[in-house]
């Protein structure tokens, strides 16, 4: 379950929004399933919008009765800040940053595979939900806010949910804490998915939970025509960069040379120590209207919890020296939008050196001691950033190589002040990444580089099932054998984005690949594998020949890509074939026409109602997905 909070200052819009019709009349049945007892007694049930602007009323009651309907003002000091360092003056970015948050909104929603609970279930949800936020039920002697809980239908992308509005100002006069109201719904949520045997969100479980994508970042994304929202793409070239970089200096330059826009956040009192960085995306258009669209401005946390300031120093190995800090120091004081120009020059290394390297690094992870949590979270951190490079240079937006880099970094996610400050990142690993970061072509379509990137993840997968972190473990060898599987498709000829036959297809191509990647995630013998890879792919390629052009079959090219969405039917082939003509004018043959011949039809049972997308009995049905 996830929730989404929101903070605004008009209840009347919020509750009349929630009981319509919705944007696209997507709102069915909008019911009150849970709230303060006052709520209840009067508006629990179905509501419309007449009732809805009366039951905003009621929770904005002791604002308006006990505060004579003064707003609650609350000030976004990150916001005022960042307006300042923009060129805005000082009160008038303070003035613009501060804004009524009278009205606390947050939905929680289920997963779209978990189905739909009853309105009764939804409310017992609602009421452990306020308990476990501290808002009603507080032993402090402090009076319930006044809350209600909204159902009304599926989200557009199928998921039951409901709808949270609380007023800030309780019946006495006091506010609501709503302080750091974002990671404790997440811990909320995490308690009640347990409670009511809901499904639990691994990541959150494993305590490295990243922050969901917000509905104004996808939209800002689609109005660009980007195609990722401005976190995922920071996200992936902030992690390769750091891994590829050698100093803080390099990182910053680095950074902008690639067209980033980079702002630091100084100690307080003085400029010369640096503590957090912020990052944004070069400014893009709308591509409708051509209007420049705002940036979004985030923090190194804000990406995931390895990457802010002080856990990059923690585990990329920058160098750590005086003069390296006093260079940092200055190359952090450009100007925000200074492009310096790309750090890191033309790669050297070579394809069989990179290989060597990864092996090495897979041999150090395999003596690391299961309980040395410093040691896996770097080791990790640092396999993430590998293949956050070839993210990135291979990927136009978030793919099987993002999500590997995201699962491994979840593993290494630590606490920066429960990490030691000796170094396990060698230069070895540092220039590996460096090639992946700064290659043209795309090298992991080199299949033997693409393996040894996939073995470094079976040590630390090896470690997560040792330390009884099963599903995480599992996770990262769907994500890797998916990487992989593309991989070797992309070597094969297979385009991985056009339609193929299923990777069920026992000696397909997409088998192949699948079979082949499956081999490095289980250590199995890749010899003996090739074996059974080659006769089946012979067994495969014989029989597609052979159907080609037959009725009632698709049409497959060589390497498993449908050709034809329709199955060839005898009507189709006899008109693609035309008149038959005989040659000088001379008559058909026919029945009477000496030397006539019946043409003998095609021999029954052989290869037959094969069909490409259902395994037949002599084929097996292939690696399970």
């Amino acid at each position: 379950m996830m929730p989404n909070v929101v903070k605004g200052s008009d209840m009347g819009g919020l509750l009349r929004y929630l009981a319509g019709p919705g944007r696209a009349n997507e709102h069915t049945d909008p019911t009150v399933v849970a709230g303060d007892i006052v709520t209840m007694a009067v508006y629990g049930g179905r509501i419309d919008v007449s009732r809805a602007t009366e039951l905003a009323k009621l929770l904005d009651s002791p604002r308006q009765t006990v505060l004579r309907g003064e707003p609650v003002l609350v000030t976004n000091y990150r916001e005022a800040r960042a307006k300042i360092a923009e060129g805005v003056p000082r009160k008038e970015a303070f003035e613009t940053a501060t804004r009524d948050q009278n009205v606390w909104h947050c939905s929680l929603a289920l997963d779209p595979k978990e189905g739909q609970l009853d309105t009764a279930r939804w409310g017992e949800i609602a009421r452990r939900f306020m308990e476990e936020m501290d808002f009603v039920d507080r032993t402090d002697g402090a009076p319930d806010v006044r809350w209600t809980a909204i159902h009304h239908g599926l989200t557009k992308n199928g998921g039951d949910h409901i709808h949270i509005a609380m007023a800030v100002v309780r019946p006495d006069g006091s506010l609501a804490d709503v302080r750091r109201d974002h990671p404790r719904s997440q811990a909320a949520t995490a308690t009640i998915e347990h409670e009511f045997g809901l499904k639990v969100l691994a990541s959150r479980e494993d305590r490295a939970t990243e922050q969901a994508t917000r509905p104004d970042e996808r939209g800002r994304a689609e109005r660009v025509g980007a195609p990722e929202t401005d976190r995922e793409a920071l996200h992936r070239r902030v992690r390769a960069v750091a891994t590829a970089t050698e100093s803080e200096a390099e990182f910053v330059r680095e950074l902008r040379g690639a067209g980033m826009v980079l702002r630091p956040r100084f100690a307080k009192g003085g400029t010369d120590e640096v503590v957090g960085y912020a990052i944004r995306m070069p400014a893009q258009k709308n591509q409708k209207s051509g209007a420049w669209e705002k940036a979004i401005w985030y923090g190194g946390g804000q990406l995931a919890k390895d990457l802010t300031l002080n856990s990059l120093r923690g585990w990329t190995g920058w160098d750590a020296s005086e003069d390296a800090r006093t260079a940092a120091v200055a190359e952090w004081s450009r100007p925000p939008t200074t492009r310096t120009g790309r750090a890191i020059g033309p790669n050297v290394m070579s394809e069989q050196d990179a290989i060597r390297q990864l092996g090495r690094w897979s041999q150090y992870m395999s003596t690391i001691p299961a309980n040395d949590r410093d040691a896996w979270a770097k080791a990790a951190s640092q396999t993430a950033g590998l293949f956050a490079a070839a993210s990135v240079r291979t990927e136009t937006k978030p793919g099987p190589l993002d999500s590997v880099s995201r699962q491994l970094a979840r593993a290494g996610q630590l606490p920066a002040h429960q990490r030691r400050p000796q170094q396990v990142h060698g230069q070895g690993m540092r220039s590996v990444a460096r090639m992946l970061w700064s290659m043209q072509s795309d090298a992991t379509s080199k299949v033997a580089l693409a393996v040894a990137l996939t073995e470094c993840l079976l040590a630390i997968m090896d470690m997560l099932a040792e330390r009884d972190r099963a599903q995480a473990a599992k996770m990262l060898a769907s994500h890797a054998h998916r990487s992989l599987t593309q991989v070797h498709m992309r070597a094969g000829g297979t385009d991985p984005t056009r339609r193929t036959v299923p990777v069920t297809e026992v000696g397909s191509p997409p088998w192949a690949a699948a079979r082949r990647s499956l081999a490095v995630i289980n250590r199995e013998d890749r010899e003996t594998v090739e074996g059974e890879v080659s006769t089946s792919t012979q067994g495969w390629q014989a029989k597609r020949i052979a159907l080609q052009g037959r009725p009632g079959t698709l049409q497959v090219d060589e390497h498993g890509h449908v050709l034809s969405d329709q199955l060839w039917k005898a009507s189709k082939v006899g008109r693609a074939a035309g008149s038959l003509t005989p040659p000088g004018g001379a008559k058909k043959p026919g029945k009477s026409t000496p030397g006539a011949t019946k043409s003998t039809p095609p021999a029954k049972g052989r290869y037959p109602g094969y069909n490409p997308y259902k395994p037949g009995p002599d084929r097996g049905k292939g690696p399970e997905r």
